[in-house]
């Protein structure tokens, strides 16, 4: 008897989690400075119900993040795997910029912060390996600018991550074009080509 009367009680409870994730991610899509009545109010459901899922802003993001983060070390492990290292730096960029745009509590991968997580924490590391991976082959291949490594990647990407942040509710795509710049300005045969004019 008891055991029946519980199940109701489980199966609301996952479908409020459910719900909460799904509020936080729309919001964390739209606004940098979220918070846990803000979750709240967009899943219609009372305050004390997400501090019972999630007792501080960190479990929210860590749960939100979570399979986030295995897309976010996916594109750097697919981007250092391609055989051209200019294509893999610019896959990483794009498709890391892409998933920003997707989840705006991502920022805590290229954030340069103390990690929330352990999990945050082993996902920068590996993707910083792997972005120095990359940057290791386009500057062998004689595509990549020699003087930059993988801590410029990262912290071009937290460039990047502002532009979105702050034209995110006008022009969401506006960052596209500080990508094309930067990549631009990142071609060794663009530099080599400045220095000789």
């Amino acid at each position: 008897m008891s055991n029946a009367s519980t199940l109701p009680t489980r199966k609301d409870a996952a479908r409020n989690r459910a719900r909460l994730l799904k509020a936080a991610l729309e919001l964390f899509g739209t606004q940098t400075d979220v918070t846990l009545k803000d979750v709240a109010r967009q899943a219609g459901v009372g305050v004390g119900t997400v501090y019972r899922h999630f007792p501080t802003k960190e479990d929210l993001l860590d749960a939100l993040t979570s399979d986030q983060v295995t897309l976010a070390v996916d594109i750097a492990r697919e981007a250092a795997a391609e055989s051209d290292g200019w294509q893999g730096l610019t896959r990483f960029l794009e498709e890391s910029m892409r998933l920003q745009v997707e989840n705006g509590c991502l920022r805590c991968v290229v954030d340069t912060g103390e990690p929330f997580s352990p999990v945050i924490a082993e996902a920068r590391e590996t993707i910083a390996s792997l972005v120095q991976q990359i940057v290791a082959k386009a500057q062998q291949q004689g595509t990549l600018n020699a003087d930059l490594d993988a801590t410029d990647i990262n912290l071009m990407l937290l460039a990047l991550v502002a532009v979105l942040d702050a034209t995110r509710a006008t022009s969401p795509d506006r960052y596209r074009h500080q990508l094309a710049l930067l990549l631009d300005g990142m071609r060794a045969e663009n530099r080599q080509a400045a220095s000789i004019a």
